[in-house]
């Protein structure tokens, strides 16, 4: 696991102006030219204000009330709750809104039902001043919200207003923000977090709970980029990012990737407005904008003919971890590789095998709670075959690559019990051992793969005698730069190995066989550098290679034969409802398609999380379901 660059520092800005405006995603308009937008008074009253879906209109005021205002903006309904801030997402009951709270500095969650203010659901009296609010909704499953607090921190809190008592809140991070940060808006699709510093410019963050909090320049003021005077509110409409300046009538617009946002236009408005707040709502091709005047404090509208995103297809699917281990042991980079052992007799008891690459071998249940654990040192990568034999008695075998000696960690497995044992070590011809996989061939052959992070592969037979398991290097290969992850398929005695920066490559697994690469997959904007982890899950209807995607905390899906076509890639997200937080920076995992219990009817994929939150705790492992996956990605 490679370290990620942390948070740009603000003093950077001089360094980012010094780009070319294409370099820090700057704005140009398409027409080389500033348009004009016209804008219409509205008579409604409020700092801030929304359509909502039956085109009747939200608006909030800090010193006020909750008004809803039919289409002649006459009110209609009104709630005596002094307000901040909307910000709205949809579930299955249909769209939702979050405000603040500003008497009692509280988040408040309503809906409209029938022309009413109804559902209102309070949270806790937060701790902290906040000056800017924005929804982030991962998943259907999942809600988040980001509150900008006057001391310059960003709090990402976990959301949900099921109790009729209130909100669950909880915080999941917070991190630091640049001075005069008080605006913000989520790109749920390319799970973006935009933040406007008023006197520099605009910036997109990671707003994944489980990611690094690092930043990039997406527009800046003049003369490092093109906002005129001054960087203000945020909405987000059809895929594109608009900024409204606090300090000049200007307004625009950038294309969302999934690295930012690129400048695509530019207007001034056609009224002298400073834009305050500011609120974009989709209704039928036209995308709505509501802003309010920071000087006459009137509220405004305009309208906008945009066209749909196009990149709505790269959305990464998300799903629940199920279950989770105990943490480790150890601080820090400690958690490596799973294996999972089945309990052919009880699958209910199997067993998941999980390195601790400071300290030795545990086991879990299947509920994450540790069984057993074996100081053998820095062991790395670990595998598991069944069926063979320790002495001639019935036994199956885990092998790990055991950093200290540059040897492979041989463990007996109990095959009733799954409790393990150490027997020997193997010695290598490896200066720094590293991944680690195991093949067992059609006849019962058994064959543990090894690699070094110069690249080079030894592969060994094990073989059973009365003094115990000898192995012998059959074959060497080599990749061209550092691997890992490796997975053999025993059924069609394939190997596939995963340069980490480069690509997924496949050979044959026998011992005589050729040598000869044939690539799988190259690293790419589906596959993100570093392929980490990897194993096969083989049903009687399919067989798919899943790959840990460690750049940006994904898991990719390929068929595991010829052609080996992409089937689709799936996050570990945060399970709320068993207070699990997902998956990221994944090192190993393992997969088996054989039905477990009533939670893993079609099998189990665990994963390694190298960060694991609710709380914040030491590293550990994820269990999720496969049914889920499939379903997830449509297979």
């Amino acid at each position: 696991m490679k370290l990620r660059v942390l948070l740009t520092s603000i003093f950077s800005i001089a360094a980012v102006g010094c780009q070319a405006p294409e370099a820090m995603n700057g704005a140009v308009s398409e027409s080389g030219k500033m348009l004009t937008l016209k804008t219409t008074p509205l008579m409604l009253t409020g700092e801030t204000a929304s359509q909502t879906a039956n085109g009747y209109w939200l608006s909030v005021q800090d010193e006020g009330d909750i008004k809803i205002s039919n289409q002649s903006e006459q009110t209609i309904d009104a709630r005596g709750i002094s307000a901040e801030f909307i910000s709205s997402r949809t579930d299955e009951e249909g769209e939702f809104f979050v405000s603040l709270d500003s008497n009692k500095n509280r988040l408040i969650t309503y809906r409209v039902k029938n022309n009413t203010i109804a559902d209102i659901r309070y949270g806790e009296p937060l701790t902290y001043s906040v000056e800017g609010l924005c929804l982030y909704q991962p998943s259907q499953q999942e809600l988040n919200v980001f509150l900008l607090a006057e001391d310059q921190i960003a709090h990402q809190l976990l959301l949900s207003d099921k109790s009729k008592n209130g909100i669950s809140q909880q915080e999941i991070r917070h991190f630091p923000l640049p001075p005069k940060a008080e605006y913000c808006v989520v790109d749920d699709v390319t799970d973006q977090l935009f933040v406007s510093e008023e006197t520099v410019g605009v910036w997109a963050y990671n707003a994944r709970s489980e990611s690094q909090i690092t930043r990039i320049a997406v527009d800046l003021v003049t003369p490092w980029g093109n906002l005129v005077k001054s960087s203000g509110p945020l909405a987000i409409s059809q895929g594109s990012l608009f900024i409204a300046e606090k300090d000049g009538p200007y307004l625009h617009s950038y294309s969302i990737d999934n690295i930012g946002a690129h400048s695509n236009q530019q207007w001034q408005f056609s009224s002298p407005l400073y834009s305050d707040t500011f609120t974009i709502s989709d209704k039928q091709g036209i995308s709505l904008l509501t802003l309010s005047d920071d000087i006459s404090k009137n509220l405004f509208t305009a309208e906008l003919m945009l066209t749909p995103r196009s990149n709505q297809g790269n959305a990464i699917m998300q799903v629940a971890a199920n279950a989770e281990t105990d943490p480790m042991d150890d601080n820090g980079d400690a958690a490596d590789d799973p294996a999972i052992w089945v309990n052919l007799r009880n699958p209910e008891q199997s067993r998941i095998l999980g390195t601790n690459k400071k300290f030795g071998l545990y086991s879990y249940d299947l509920q994450g709670k540790k069984l057993q654990e074996l100081i053998v040192g820095r062991v790395n990568n670990v595998d598991v075959r069944q069926g063979f034999t320790f002495k001639g008695e019935a036994a199956d075998i885990a092998a790990a690559s055991q950093r200290d000696r540059n040897t492979i960690a041989l463990f007996r497995i109990n095959p009733n019990s799954g409790e393990m044992v150490t027997t020997n070590e193997i010695d290598t011809n490896l200066d720094e051992i590293y991944g680690l996989c195991m093949y067992k061939n059609l006849n019962n052959e058994f064959y543990i793969f090894i690699n070094d992070q110069d690249g080079r592969f030894e592969q060994y037979s094990v073989t059973d005698d009365p003094s115990g398991w000898q192995a012998q290097r059959v074959r060497t290969f080599s990749v061209n730069s550092q691997p890992e992850g490796c997975a053999a398929d025993d059924a069609k005695q394939r190997l596939f190995v995963g340069e980490e920066d480069v690509a997924v490559w496949t050979l044959d697994a026998e011992p005589n066989a050729s040598s000869q690469l044939e690539l799988v997959a190259a690293v790419s904007e589906k596959l993100v550098a570093d392929i980490e982890g990897m194993d096969i899950y083989r049903s009687a209807n399919a067989v798919y290679l899943i790959v840990s995607s460690q750049g940006n905390d994904s898991y990719v899906v390929f068929d595991a034969e010829a052609p080996y076509e992409y089937k689709g890639r799936f996050r570990v997200g945060m399970n709320s409802a068993k207070n699990i937080d997902g998956a990221s920076e994944t090192d190993g995992l393992a997969v088996t398609s054989i039905p477990l219990n009533k939670d893993y009817p079609q099998g189990l994929l665990v994963v390694q999380d190298g960060r694991n939150l609710l709380p914040n705790e030491k590293q550990n492992f994820k269990y999720v379901s496969w049914q889920e996956i499939q379903s997830s990605l449509n297979m």
